[in-house]
């Protein structure tokens, strides 16, 4: 004989299907959900682009220093000096992009190793007009 519609054995099972048929609904309805921590889709990285955002206001957009900024800032990096271009590997002007130097900021907490690796190599190849870029990446 089954239980008797008010039982308590009638009213758990209820509730148990009703409590699995609610999950299994929301485990479908989340699926397809972030959770906000999603990096979304890698995009290709434009070393101009960020050097122009991050770096131009002081080392002007063709890599000379800014006028302006050398009046306050006189040892502001001049990336077409040829002793700089000379002794300059990838990983050096990486390590001063993570860091930061005398008066210039840390990126380390801002820029990814791959973005600073792509912008470390714009650097390099600013003012190369022989088609040497100095010290071996």
């Amino acid at each position: 004989m089954p239980p008797a519609a008010g039982s308590d054995d009638t009213v758990l099972t209820r509730v148990t299907a009703l409590l699995g048929f609610a999950t299994l609904a929301a485990a479908f309805a989340f699926a397809g959900c972030s959770t906000g921590d999603d990096a979304g889709p890698a995009v290709a990285v434009e070393p101009a682009v960020l050097y122009a955002r991050m770096c131009a206001r002081c080392h002007g957009a063709d890599g000379r220093g800014d006028s302006e900024i050398k009046k306050t800032m006189p040892n502001v990096r001049d990336f077409h000096d040829p002793a700089f271009r000379a002794r300059a590997t990838s990983d050096a002007i990486v390590s001063v992009m993570m860091a930061g130097k005398g008066q210039m900021p840390a990126f380390g907490s801002s820029l990814s190793l791959p973005k600073m690796q792509a912008l470390s190599g714009y650097v390099r190849r600013l003012g190369v007009t022989d088609g040497t870029l100095g010290a071996a990446p």
